[in-house]
């Protein structure tokens, strides 16, 4: 079977290891796993019916690990009888803040959250108020406003994206990510910056595992489930003594888990694959 590992073609430098890993893990399976970049796809609508192909590809995979924020690609595959990981559903609904905050909402404690309109010049939140992209992630296109000049700064800097604020809370540059693979929690890890409001490993943080207790495992398994999610992070922030849902990441970076040294994570995702495509 091929597998299309699909990726921005400016993320791939960074994301070099956990590629060589998908590489690697696939060929002890006797899997072809190859690296397709979305802007070397052609798809759309070709006669009545959905077509895609990539230009270094000469057949299409068995399935997708998508690995870019692209749910109208995502779903696009699907349409075509083709598996993705993360699904469309979940691709379109944890690559917008908003849409994520829609899904959890009712569910579990999570901060005040304003979506904002186009031209807006003031903060309808309290300053500090942390004003972020819709569509960011990594801690990217996310901004601290102190005052109303701050608040339009960040939000030129976000255009042309929509975006959302919400209150600062309490305990800034500290939060919790419980990773799932399925419904299974692989490991929980706390992520501490000692300069920064964002708690972002790629932007500095220190990381550690931490047991955030069962509720909110238990909160990271309903979501997951809800999603028919494969790999996913699920996001907590500390406020006023207790942890507040934050966000899901979708296509969730694993240099955390690798620096445990004690399992590897696309491996275990490789099974997880495999498993579902037999079911």
């Amino acid at each position: 079977m091929r597998i299309w590992l699909v990726y921005d073609q400016a993320h791939i430098p960074r994301n070099r290891f956990f590629i060589d890993r998908w590489i690697d893990a696939g060929r002890e399976r006797g899997l072809s796993v190859a690296v397709v970049t979305r802007e070397e796809m052609a798809w759309g609508i070709r006669e009545g019916r959905l077509y895609l192909s990539a230009k270094t590809q000469a057949s299409l995979p068995g399935c997708v690990v998508m690995r870019a924020a692209a749910p109208l690609l995502s779903k696009h595959f699907e349409g075509m009888g083709i598996p993705v990981f993360n699904n469309a559903r979940l691709s379109h609904i944890c690559n917008d803040k908003r849409l994520t905050h829609q899904f959890a909402a009712g569910l579990v404690p999570m901060m005040d959250t304003v979506f904002l309109n186009s031209g807006e010049t003031q903060c309808p939140l309290p300053y500090p108020a942390v004003v972020k992209a819709a569509r960011g992630n990594g801690g990217r296109l996310v901004f601290l406003a102190e005052d109303d000049a701050s608040f339009r700064l960040a939000l030129e800097k976000i255009a042309p994206d929509d975006a959302l604020a919400q209150p600062l809370s309490d305990t800034p540059g500290k939060d919790v990510r419980v990773y799932m693979l399925g419904d299974t929690v692989v490991q929980s890890m706390m992520r501490v910056s000692k300069t920064d409001f964002r708690s972002n490993m790629g932007l500095g943080a220190d990381t550690f595992p931490w047991d955030p207790g069962e509720g909110i495992l238990a909160t990271a398994r309903d979501f997951a489930r809800r999603l028919g999610a494969g790999l996913i992070g699920v996001d907590f922030l500390f406020h006023r003594g207790q942890l507040m849902f934050n966000e899901i990441e979708d296509a969730v970076g694993t240099r955390m888990l690798y620096t445990l040294g004690e399992r590897d994570v696309v491996r275990d995702y490789l099974s997880f694959i495999l498993d579902k495509l037999d079911s």
